[in-house]
């Protein structure tokens, strides 16, 4: 059996529990399932896959709100908390504030794979083709 599957069902079991104490119990429950198995040598790599498995979640979770300067993103954090609340943003997510010049005024939401532009940049990109054609 491979340590990333021992991982992936360690970090299963362990989002389901609320508590440290459950969370021992499922610790303890995992180390006897390895020990009958005798797999209980695959344990350091095991740990390292969790780590991977922590990083790869904590990635998926990162959203950045982008806005053209320091003023604008008190103005443009009601946008962020209607996606929230819609369910397009993840609850629990960790926000990220970012300033970026280029897109002139309004906002951009960047989360892993969905890019929500409420910005200013694309339209003035278009209305400059329009002219310039």
């Amino acid at each position: 059996m491979k340590a990333s599957w021992y991982a992936e069902a360690l970090y299963g079991a362990l989002k389901e529990v609320a508590t440290e104490a459950e969370s021992k119990k499922v610790f303890v429950s995992f180390r006897k399932v390895l020990l009958t198995r005798g797999h209980e040598k695959l344990l350091p790599f095991i740990s390292r896959e969790l780590e991977k498995i922590l990083i790869r979640e904590k990635n998926n979770n990162e959203v950045i709100l982008v806005t053209a300067d320091a003023k604008s993103k008190n103005k443009w954090s009601h946008a962020y908390d209607h996606y929230e609340k819609e369910g397009t943003i993840l609850k629990g997510a960790i926000r990220q504030d970012k300033v970026d010049e280029s897109i002139v005024g309004g906002f951009q939401i960047r989360m892993k794979g969905t890019l929500i532009d409420g910005s200013y940049k694309k339209s003035l990109v278009e209305l400059y083709r329009n002219v310039t054609n």
